[in-house]
């Protein structure tokens, strides 16, 4: 779902990452770190016990043990291809934009479960007040600019446009445009030049 930084221009091993299971309505922080959520099959296998003549844990002891290897891992020896890089912005014009959405689980596809719409909504923050600044939509990444001012964004291929006037250091808005579970979505928010 997200990252907390300690500094946003580079790794700190108490960065936080935020994420869903998409089984449960549960939110899961972990600090972003091979101590703490990085894994291999043998410490993945370290907390399961198959044999049964072993002295049996209290319900609670089990159940605690079990909650840390059910919230997730990254394995240190598998390369899934994954980057958190956060947003390219070479000339870091755009505002930082958080999304949250409606819904906290989404269908399975491998199930050929239909998508849903989710309805969206969006956090501006670092507003000065006064100032006139526009929220763009994106559905595809090959769309968003990564370098130029505002003006690249503002002329580029965005699906939406919201403009507004910072009344606070931030600003809510909630997309009208609902967000289907199979697609993605981009925000970008930019500052209108006088």
């Amino acid at each position: 779902v997200g990252i907390r930084y300690q500094n946003e221009d580079q790794y700190d091993p108490h960065d936080k990452i935020i994420y869903h299971d998409l089984y449960e309505d549960r939110r899961f922080e972990k600090n972003l770190n091979e101590d703490e959520f990085g894994a291999t099959r043998e410490t993945i296998n370290d907390g399961i016990d198959d044999d049964d003549d072993d002295e049996e844990e209290s319900d609670e002891e089990e159940s605690n043990d079990h909650d840390e290897d059910d919230e997730g891992c990254l394995p240190l020896f598998v390369d899934y291809g994954i980057a958190i890089t956060g947003i390219v912005d070479e000339d870091s014009v755009t505002l930082p934009v958080h999304l949250s959405v409606s819904e906290w689980d989404e269908p399975n596809p491998i199930f050929c479960e239909d998508p849903i719409e989710m309805l969206g909504t969006v956090t501006v923050n670092n507003l000065t007040i006064g100032c006139f600044y526009a929220l763009l939509r994106y559905s595809s990444y090959k769309s968003v600019p990564t370098r130029g001012d505002a003006n690249a964004f503002l002329q580029s291929s965005f699906d939406a446009k919201h403009e507004f006037m910072a009344v606070n250091t931030d600003y809510v808005y909630e997309d009208p445009k609902a967000i289907v579970s199979s697609g993605s979505v981009y925000y970008r928010c930019v500052l209108i030049s006088e």
